[in-house]
């Protein structure tokens, strides 16, 4: 059985902002870094939780991390950390700015080039630079997992950022910060958190307890992704969304599949991660169907469809349902995507770490067949 994972603290539920000063001040940040996008400061996110620091804090807000994160813009941020004097990181926002402050507390402390960090995780050590994670979306899990995707430029697939000493060292997951998404990126990023529960549920990597957690964050993220969509002010299905994506998170650390891979070969564009995966979701639970051991008949239990020898298939249509009735789009293509690279994008796929947990592992011919399906 695989080592039971060690989680940052998280602080959940509507009203938890009220613990990030004390969490700075338990660690001796009064000078912090507030890293965001600029869609959050317009929305008066990013002024939510600088209301909630402390007395005399003095906050620099950054807020020039794109919609996927890059070298570039981890590098701006470093301007601004040393700009600032600051002495700890706060990422505000959705999977983008969770990992560029992961990457963005290792260069503070270490200095050198954040692409020596991304080819070689062995030269990041134990990071002095705090990191506090507050997530505005529900679905990256970002706010507690060990490593993110960093572009070195905007149309290049992102590069692996994996190490413990990227983890946050505290996740606070308000609830009511993820109001004002917008239904299309509620929809994607709830979906995101569905694939992570479910390729960590059915990943190679055996430990009860984790996989516990994704089975019920399977269930909570199908029963809760169209109500959050359909009406943002409903606050239960906020907070379960939010649950549903802090358990995607916590499942992530068992290992990813096939899903994520095909995310990879098709990261050039750029495209939106959480829809990218959703996408090549039935692809993939086609692929494993008549997969033996159980899991996905697990998996279509908790998803309320019936566990049988084609539960791989009934998962299959189940989300390609759901993505339309979400207004997702069905492939790639629709996506806007253009590029005609075959044989790069089933390299690219082929080569991802995120094989190495799947429980049947694609051929070159398997990803020929699922990468022209994907993309449509």
């Amino acid at each position: 059985m695989a080592l039971i994972p060690s989680f940052p603290d998280v602080h959940f539920g509507f009203g938890a902002l009220k613990e990030l000063a004390p969490e700075l001040q338990r660690r001796g940040v009064d000078r912090p870094l507030i890293l965001t996008d600029a869609g959050l400061v317009q929305a008066g996110v990013c002024q939510k939780v600088c209301d909630a620091l402390a007395p005399g804090t003095r906050a620099t807000v950054f807020d020039g991390i794109p919609e996927n994160p890059t070298v570039a813009g981890v590098e701006r941020a470093l301007i601004a950390y040393r700009s600032g004097a600051c002495n700890g990181v706060v990422a505000v926002g959705g999977g983008s700015v969770l990992d560029s402050g992961k990457a963005l507390r290792i260069l503070a402390h270490q200095g050198g080039r954040l692409l020596d960090y991304l080819s070689e995780p062995a030269l990041i050590g134990k990071p002095e630079v705090p990191l506090i994670t507050i997530p505005t979306t529900a679905g990256t899990g970002a706010e507690v997992t060990f490593g993110g995707g960093i572009h070195p430029q905007p149309d290049a697939p992102a590069l692996g950022l994996r190490s413990p000493h990227a983890r946050p060292d505290v996740a606070i997951c308000a609830p009511e910060l993820t109001l004002t998404l917008p239904p299309r990126l509620t929809a994607a990023t709830g979906m995101d958190a569905l694939t992570h529960c479910v390729e960590g549920f059915l990943s190679t990597r055996d430990n009860p307890p984790t996989r516990a957690v994704a089975l019920d964050g399977i269930a909570r993220a199908v029963r809760y992704v169209g109500r959050a969509t359909a009406d943002g002010e409903d606050r239960e299905a906020r907070a379960q969304m939010l649950m549903a994506a802090l358990q995607g998170g916590m499942s992530i650390y068992l290992g990813l599949g096939p899903i994520h891979a095909l995310s990879v070969a098709f990261g050039d564009g750029p495209l939106h991660h959480g829809t990218l995966v959703t996408v090549a979701m039935p692809a993939v639970m086609r692929f494993y169907n008549g997969l033996q051991g159980g899991g996905l008949e697990r998996v279509a239990e908790a998803m309320n469809l019936t566990p049988d020898r084609d539960a791989g298939c009934r998962i299959a249509d189940a989300v390609a349902r759901m993505n339309g009735e979400l207004g997702l789009p069905a492939t790639v293509r629709q996506m806007g995507y253009k590029k005609t690279d075959l044989g790069r994008m089933v390299d690219e796929a082929l080569r991802s770490y995120f094989n190495l947990t799947a429980p049947r592992q694609p051929t070159r011919e398997d990803y020929a067949r699922l990468v022209a399906e994907v993309l449509g």
